[in-house]
């Protein structure tokens, strides 16, 4: 698991103060808060992009520090940004993937089968030799997950990552994900309360601290997040209304049902 033990950080000012947080394997963990609340931070931070003033994380057995060497973080933790063109580099599939696994010094004879084996996992493998940059928003976001997967990473960050997808976009991307946390820990930032239905953990950063909840927390009282400053989802003000607390029962068969409509 990650853990985070009362981590600060600042830029001009404290951004996040004296934080605690635990993350796990094979759940999703969603971090949501207001704008500028820090959740961008908090991912690079997890991800040893930033470094904090004072407090520890830990990756599993590993303290997070200076020392601690790039390549073993990224084999540790994967990061999936909001524009993944912005993770392209060549203008071949394969190659994107192979200069991500060269570069974390994966021997050559293993390369074309860890790129096959993650262009497998995200339903990708006819494209290996497809040019990234012609296509959808969709193809690359996996392209570049699957980049990530070649690294067998134990935990993968979607910082933003569904903000450019269209609506199949999206819903194909909430399918793989709900597949890899079988193999991993998700840890997903988002503005976007809809999102919240794939949540097995919730963080809510606000006002430099941290707060945890379930989503069957938020979904027996909707006020946790308007006291947080956040816009309550459209599925769970009608849970609400029908009563509906059971997270499994938050779609769309169960809900027409309670309204008397099947």
């Amino acid at each position: 698991m990650i853990k985070l033990q009362n981590v600060t950080f600042q830029y001009d000012k404290v951004i996040l103060d004296q934080i605690d947080m635990t993350i796990k394997k094979s759940k999703i963990t969603f971090i949501i808060g207001p704008n500028g609340s820090g959740k961008s931070t908090l991912a690079s931070i997890i991800s040893g992009l930033l470094f904090p003033k004072a407090g520890k994380i830990y990756l599993d057995d590993i303290e997070l520090n200076r020392k601690v060497s790039n390549q073993l973080i990224r084999k540790k933790v994967g990061m999936i940004l909001q524009n993944p063109s912005n993770q392209m580099l060549f203008s071949k599939v394969y190659d994107d993937i192979k200069f991500t696994l060269e570069n974390m010094k994966v021997p050559k004879v293993e390369i074309p089968t860890k790129i096959e084996e993650s262009l497998k996992k995200v339903n990708m493998l006819s494209f290996m030799d497809a040019n990234p940059y012609n296509l959808s928003g969709g193809e690359k976001q996996r392209i570049a997950i699957a980049s990530q997967l070649s690294l067998n990473p134990d935990y993968l960050i979607f910082d933003e990552a569904t903000s450019m997808l269209d609506i199949c976009g999206k819903k194909s991307l909430y399918q793989l994900i709900k597949k890899l946390k079988k193999e991993m820990g998700i840890i997903f930032i988002t503005n976007n309360m809809e999102e919240l239905v794939y949540a097995d953990d919730i963080f809510i950063i606000d006002n430099r601290k941290v707060y945890k909840y379930t989503l069957t927390d938020i979904m027996k009282d909707n006020t946790i997040l308007t006291n947080h400053k956040l816009d309550i989802p459209f599925i769970f003000k009608i849970s609400s209304v029908l009563n509906i607390e059971n997270p499994k029962e938050l779609n769309e068969i169960s809900i027409l049902e309670r309204m008397g409509i099947s």
